[in-house]
């Protein structure tokens, strides 16, 4: 049996709050006392792991194993796609300005369009090219507000994170007919691998190495906790079930609500006001996004409705354009 398919204007709520949980991670970041990079992936990792396992498990019980089978190869790579995405971006951040990485993330929504008229063979409606555009001006205001120097190598990265994420997008489509949410296993169980061996060996990613780096304390532990619970378990779990109904090109899309709402948390929660430019540039992103949302769900409710006459005169249906 496949998984559920909700309506265009339902996956697109899903997409949109699944991006909403995402944001919350720079701001729970900032809840942390003392720990890199390595530790959060590590914990929030093994969070994501745990509370998988007990929702598909509760799920589907005995039937498990057979869902991820089903789910196959193309669940594995897309849990290292979105894994490489987000180790790419933290990995750029070394090189080159924050902005200019984000800056970076607002070119997925063109490369997640190419790749799904590559191989899912989506045909990408005008708006939906108007509405990529006037984000990535969104993004540049954004970029302009924190603009500073940045290194070829943090920009390749970066762009290289905006790839991947192209890249998890488009397999979630693929296969949209089996329950893609077990991507979010073999995502954990990868992350969980890199940070694991990062943390324990002496690697030159960090100063110290050693069994020592796991002793966090409970308030860290309890900062990754939300993390890997509420911004990726909670986010993915929303991004995958949208997913099935929302085209790959508007699912990058949709997801720059994340750069937009993350200054917003991080002033609320530690008092870091962003630049005006930020707040314009996310302005002009949410209004690109409700349109292209408006638009394709007006022209939804319209093909279903002409689908149903054409069948009712028995005519055969059509497709999307």
């Amino acid at each position: 049996m496949s998984p559920r398919r909700f309506s265009y204007g339902a996956g697109v709520f899903l997409v949109a709050a699944g991006a909403a949980c995402w944001s919350l991670g720079g701001a729970l970041v900032r809840l942390t006392d003392g720990l890199d990079v390595w530790q959060i992936v590590f914990f929030r990792s093994v969070t994501v792991l745990v509370c998988m396992g007990l929702w598909l498990g509760l799920r589907y019980r005995t039937t498990l194993f057979r869902r991820m089978a089903d789910a196959g190869v193309n669940a594995v790579v897309a849990g290292v796609a979105v894994g490489t995405a987000g180790l790419s971006f933290v990995a750029s951040l070394f090189y080159t300005t924050v902005a200019e990485a984000i800056f970076m993330v607002g070119i997925a929504p063109f490369l997640s369009a190419l790749l799904g008229f590559w191989i899912l063979r989506e045909r990408i409606p005008h708006v939906t090219w108007l509405a990529m555009t006037v984000a990535l001006v969104g993004m540049g205001l954004i970029f302009y507000g924190n603009r500073g120097g940045g290194a070829v190598t943090g920009t390749l990265l970066a762009l290289y994170s905006a790839f991947c994420f192209s890249c998890y997008a488009v397999l979630l489509r693929w296969g949209q007919k089996t329950e893609m949410s077990v991507a979010l296993i073999w995502n954990a169980l990868y992350l969980i691998a890199i940070s694991g061996l990062v943390l324990l060996l002496p690697t030159g990613l960090r100063e110290t190495a050693g069994l020592a780096s796991f002793a966090i304390g409970w308030w860290n532990f309890g900062a990754t906790f939300l993390m890997g619970a509420l911004q990726l378990t909670v986010g993915m779990i929303l991004f995958t079930m949208g997913s099935r109904s929302v085209p790959a090109a508007q699912l990058s899309l949709i997801a720059l609500l994340e750069p937009v709402l993350s200054p917003l948390w991080a002033w609320l929660v530690s008092s870091e006001l962003p630049p005006v430019w930020t707040f314009m540039g996310g302005a002009v992103i949410v209004g690109a996004i409700v349109i292209q949302a408006l638009f394709s769900a007006t022209w939804d409710r319209r093909h279903a409705r002409r689908q149903d006459q054409r069948q009712r005169r028995g005519e055969p249906a059509f497709d999307h354009p």
